[in-house]
Formats: C-alpha cells, sequence, structure tokens
C-alpha cells in the first residue's frame, strides 16, 4: 500500500491516512509498526532496493565488462520499471529523500563503476555527484516515459555510458550489443 500511495501522489503529498486507508487498515495499526512516515520510506526504500539488485544481480553473475555490466543494469532496471513502475518511482524518491540510504542502495552500481575505471573504460571518478547524475538520467527517463519504451531505455543508457567518458559511438555500440547478445523487450 505505501508503495502505491507513494508512487501515485509522491512521499510529501501522501498522508499516513491514505497509505491505511488503501491498506484497509485502522490508523492506529500503522504506529503499531512505524513511529512515522519517514520510518516507513526508510523500510520500503531498503525493501525494493533488496529487491531490485537481487533480480539484477543474478542476471549478471558472468559479466566482467564494467560497461557491459554497467548497460545491462541500467536496461534491466528500466525493463523491471515497465513491468512495476512504482517500485522504481518510489524506490528513486526514497534514494533521494534518505541520503543515509545512498549508500548501501547503490552499492552494486559503485562496483560496477570501479570496474570499469579499473578495466580502462572509464575516465571518471566514483563520488556522490556521479551516483546521482546516473540516478537523475535514470529517473528523468521514469518521468519522460512511464511506459519505459525501448528506445528511451536505450538514451538512457547512452546517456549513462557518455556521463562516464565513453565517446557518443562507442556507448551506441556498446549498448547495442548489450540489447542483442543480453537482452530483449520480452524481459526474460
Amino acid at each position: 500500500s505505501a508503495i502505491s500511495v507513494f508512487a501515485s501522489k509522491g512521499f510529501e503529498a501522501a498522508r499516513i491516512t491514505d497509505i491505511t486507508n488503501h491498506a484497509e487498515l485502522a490508523n492506529g495499526t500503522f504506529y503499531n509498526y512505524y513511529k512515522d512516515k519517514d520510518e516507513l520510506l526508510r523500510d520500503v526504500t531498503a525493501g525494493l532496493a533488496v529487491e531490485l539488485t537481487r533480480r539484477i544481480n543474478d542476471e549478471m553473475e558472468n559479466l566482467a565488462h564494467g560497461p557491459t555490466r554497467v548497460t545491462f543494469a541500467t536496461a534491466r532496471l528500466l525493463q523491471i520499471a515497465r513491468r512495476e513502475p512504482e517500485w522504481l518511482s518510489v524506490y528513486l524518491e526514497g534514494v533521494f529523500i534518505v541520503t543515509e540510504l545512498q549508500a548501501a542502495a547503490v552499492q552494486y552500481l559503485r562496483q560496477d563503476l570501479e570496474i570499469g575505471i579499473e578495466q580502462g573504460h572509464f575516465d571518471t571518478e566514483v563520488n556522490l555527484l556521479l551516483v546521482n547524475q546516473i540516478l537523475s538520467l535514470i529517473r528523468a527517463a521514469l518521468l519522460l516515459d512511464p511506459a519505459m519504451s525501448d528506445h528511451t531505455i536505450i538514451q538512457t543508457c547512452e546517456a549513462v555510458l557518455r556521463l562516464l567518458g565513453l565517446p557518443p559511438r562507442k556507448a551506441a555500440k556498446q549498448v547495442a550489443s548489450v540489447f542483442e547478445r543480453l537482452l530483449s523487450s520480452d524481459e526474460q
């Protein structure tokens, strides 16, 4: 219920009564589990982070090439958003609002970026600004195209790779290769 309400109203506009009404619970029941809406957002965001990263990392187990990992993870996250649009919306809002969750929520992204740097593919420094720029690109894709077309996913993946220092042609070639070899619009 929290995910649905946060996704439809946004965290700031959502009220506890909206969540309890959606869940068909008494308002007091909420306070048996949470002291406030912020605490609920922390739990929801952490739960979504675990579920999203588990799904993606299971599929990336055999990928060692940094740009392939970043492209695959970005594309798969956006494909999941196509199936579960509320998840990514709430996850990203939670990561931006609950800053102490940022480090944990993006640990796999940081690892993939560091792999790409070690391999000499990315010419950048991994820091909070870079991570937030990548998350902002993903969030912009979600806001501009809630249906998450393949075209939007491809453009977003290319933009992420360009942000990391790949020239436009190389970024486009990398994304096309990942889509051809590892991804499908059907989503496994």
